[in-house]
């Protein structure tokens, strides 16, 4: 699983149900930020993904009228 830039993603960790935001993966393991604000490393079949956001700027603002 790779991050594209400035993508947001909210996950759920199984069994424990955890919710955080994914921070990064390397060799099957996810990098998560729990809500809690602990850090933890799980592998990627523990974890599911719950949304995909664009975090956008604040130049991409500017041309909304």
């Amino acid at each position: 699983m790779k991050l594209k830039e400035k993508q947001i993603i909210t996950v759920q960790v199984y069994p424990g149900r955890k919710f955080g935001t994914m921070i990064g993966s390397n060799d099957g393991l996810i990098g998560i930020l729990i809500n809690s604000g602990e850090y933890i490393d799980v592998p990627q079949e523990r974890v599911r993904i719950v949304s995909v956001e664009v975090e956008r700027d604040e130049k991409d603002e500017s041309h909304i009228e």
